[in-house]
């Protein structure tokens, strides 16, 4: 806890006393690394010279624009937890730089996904997926789409799994963080919800493995309909947190 102000001097958000309000350099820096990884995305996109360059443009703004969402759903969590907790130990600061190369790791196969998804469904909408076989083939070839599945995974799990040890780090010192039962309750659901969202990343993950080692091209759908699974996650601790939350307000 990088802050020397008593705790009862701290600004409060959302119920929760920010002893790393403050900021740091590290903050500065992780900040950094997350633009970094805005302009990857930037650079990957090339200006259209033409009417072809600009068609594919504009197919090319939604997976850009998915990355971006995502990037910033990481930067996010990890600000939230920079400015709730203050941790700046050197195995805090280590998960942190593991996120940050996992995720700048994470939106290359995210993008690509995402661009084949938006071409593969335009095809099917156009009607002519005889026609743009060829097309989609040369982006990966059909047989390998689980091997890019199981990539996409490894990258889900390992940005979501660091996201929950940080948190649970956090919990490891609530004592000396000296969290009161609301914070306590703040750092369990985030915890909670990014342990099931890592889960959901492994499991796709094995359903993609059984699919190359049964060389079943059509398994990589299942692998990400899996993902489905972080909808019904989030109602259910959103449920599970509003009933803790009740349980709270009713014992003070």
């Amino acid at each position: 806890m990088h802050t020397n102000k008593p705790l009862r001097e701290l600004p409060v958000d959302n119920h929760f006393r920010l002893r790393g309000h403050e900021g740091t350099q590290m903050d500065g820096f992780t900040d950094g690394i997350f633009a970094l990884a805005v302009a990857i995305l930037l650079i990957s996109s090339s200006v259209p010279s033409n009417y072809e360059e600009l068609l594919s443009f504009i197919y090319d703004l939604i997976p850009f624009t998915i990355c971006i969402i995502f990037i910033f759903w990481i930067w996010r969590a990890l600000t939230i937890f920079n400015r709730r907790f203050g941790l700046e130990d050197s195995k805090t600061i280590q998960m942190k730089m593991a996120l940050m190369l996992f995720t700048i790791f994470y939106v290359y196969p995210l993008k690509f996904l995402m661009a084949w998804q938006v071409k593969y469904f335009s095809v099917l909408i156009n009607g002519n997926f005889a026609s743009r076989y060829d097309e989609l083939q040369k982006m990966i070839p059909f047989e390998k789409l689980p091997h890019l599945m199981r990539i996409y995974g490894v990258g889900f799990f390992l940005v979501f799994g660091i996201l929950y040890m940080l948190n649970r780090q956090a919990w490891k010192r609530r004592e000396v963080l000296q969290l009161n039962n609301r914070e306590k309750l703040e750092t369990r659901y985030p915890m909670r919800r990014y342990a099931a969202f890592a889960l959901v990343g492994l499991f796709s993950v094995l359903i993609a493995q059984i699919s190359i080692w049964l060389q079943l091209s059509l398994g990589a759908i299942f692998a990400g309909i899996s993902y489905n699974l972080i909808w019904i996650i989030v109602l259910i601790e959103a449920r599970w947190y509003r009933k803790r939350v009740t349980e709270l307000e009713r014992d003070e």
